[in-house]
């Protein structure tokens, strides 16, 4: 074949393989149906049957405008930010309301520790009567009366020597830990969310760049259909873009399976129904890493509500100690009692009062050495406390310098993947190119392509993995929570 056949047919082939020569661009039953991910699309089932690209089923949209309702869906489905799922979490998560109740319960335990501070009075009833049967000269004689018996009787601890102080004391420290720990509930509560949503929104991402391959990846095999039915390309061509369409298709479903499981977990995050088509905005700003690692660091000591919880239960112990040790020391306490008695004799009624009252001093000998493993306990409870915030604060520093350096390598990442992407697409044109003007092969073509993929896809991961570990930073410092909520 002449030079100038061979490029007569190549022309020929380029022609067939565009999208107006094979009528892909007309609005006819052949057109490829609009995917519900922007920026690709699929093929339905007759331009499936005519041109032999692959079919996929619709699957579920990406990321949605702020604020605009989803087309096909409801008007009230409403597209949602990350500071909506985070109320959503924040008012109805079942760990959240748990730790409320905890804190409730928390000062209802330290009332009942300050109720030795107040008398007890209470009131009394009691109703007896007696009959006897005396015989005397040979007749019976009886003898009743009844007896009625009512009043009041209080008690009163005086002076513990400490015992009631601090235990109210530790009791209050407990409460305040019991609300740090709250905070605690909360803070994980929204970073969850936060985690979950930039999850799905890396899935979300990875459809679209799957959804790009497969459009890609049909390119190629309009092009090497074109060229072999041309008589300019092999059998093989043709065989080797089919593989290279199954292949992207396997990868968008995988993409779409991963977004439903991102989305399953971001709907039980916020505690909805699992099966809700949640749609969510991007977020495509990345918060900026403002300070250094030392600043972090100190940042987390200073705001982590759990080490503060810890720090409020050391406090607890070491009051418990003290209130341990005033066992060993006297009780003062008073009481007192007034009654009224209603005897009736026969034909003899009467009603008359009594009182009585008394101050007391009880010293405590031996008790069976109760009160010294109360104090050992209380001591060992305190040194327990002292050790885990040592330990929490080593785990909290740890998790800081982890989140911060993954951050600072996403970020590095993404600016070195920025340009890995766009030298393979300049590497795909390239071998696009010389496989239409005859001088390259298939095998080059799909080996860009891959390369492509391959770059945006890191490069996708990279930019979420900065948002994910932006997000244990915060995680990790406490912070940012209550600007979010």
């Amino acid at each position: 074949m002449s030079s100038a056949s061979r490029f007569v047919l190549i022309i020929i082939a380029a022609f067939a393989a565009t999208p107006a020569f094979a009528g892909a661009g007309s609005p006819a039953p052949g057109k490829p149906a609009p995917s519900p991910v922007s920026g690709f699309t699929f093929s339905n089932a007759s331009s499936a049957s005519s041109s032999g690209l692959v079919t996929l089923p619709p699957r579920p949209e990406a990321v949605a405008p702020a604020g605009k309702p989803v087309a096909g869906r409801p008007a009230s489905a409403k597209a949602l930010t990350l500071e909506d799922c985070i109320a959503v979490a924040l008012r109805k998560h079942p760990r959240i309301k748990g730790a409320r109740q905890d804190v409730v319960a928390g000062r209802f335990r330290t009332l009942g520790a300050a109720s030795v501070y107040f008398p007890i009075i209470d009131f009394g009833l009691n109703a007896n009567g007696l009959a006897s049967f005396f015989p005397i000269g040979g007749h019976n004689t009886t003898f009743s009366y009844d007896d009625i018996t009512w009043g009041f009787n209080g008690s009163w601890t005086l002076f513990d020597f400490g015992r009631t102080y601090y235990s109210v004391r530790s009791y209050a420290e407990l409460d305040k830990a019991l609300y740090k720990t709250l905070s605690s509930v909360q803070q994980n509560v929204v970073y969850d969310v936060r985690d979950a949503y930039y999850s799905l929104l890396r899935a979300q991402t990875l459809v679209k760049v799957a959804g790009d391959t497969l459009a890609q990846a049909n390119e190629h095999l309009r092009e090497a259909k074109g060229f072999y039915d041309t008589g300019v390309k092999p059998r093989y061509d043709v065989t080797q873009a089919e593989v290279g369409v199954n292949n992207a298709k396997v990868q968008v479903i995988q993409a779409y399976d991963a977004v439903t499981q991102a989305r399953i977990n971001l709907n039980t995050t916020m505690t909805v129904d699992p099966m809700t088509r949640t749609i969510v905005v991007d977020r495509p700003e990345l918060e900026p890493l403002d300070k250094t690692l030392e600043q972090y660091l100190a940042l987390a000591i200073e705001n982590r509500p759990d080490i503060k919880a810890l720090e409020s239960q050391r406090k607890a112990y070491g009051l418990a100690v003290k209130g341990a040790l005033a066992g060993f020391m006297p009780v003062i306490s008073a009481s007192g009692a007034y009654d009224w008695n209603r005897l009736v004799y026969p034909d003899q009624p009467g009603v008359f009062g009594t009182s009585n009252y008394a101050v007391g001093i009880t010293v405590p000998l031996f008790q069976g050495f109760r009160t010294v493993a109360e104090v050992g306990q209380a001591r060992a409870a305190a040194l327990s406390a002292k050790y885990r915030v040592e330990d929490s604060k080593l785990g909290v520093e740890n998790d800081v310098a982890s989140a911060y350096l993954a951050a600072q390598d996403a970020s590095a990442r993404i600016a070195a993947l920025k340009v890995s992407v766009r030298k393979a697409k300049e590497n795909l044109d390239i071998a696009q190119g010389r496989y239409e003007a005859g001088v390259g092969n298939i095998i080059d073509v799909t080996d860009a392509q891959v390369q492509l993929t391959q770059a945006r896809t890191d490069e996708a991961q990279a930019y979420y993995d900065y948002h994910l570990a932006y997000s244990r930073l915060l995680r990790s410092t406490g912070a940012g929570v209550m600007k979010e909520q």
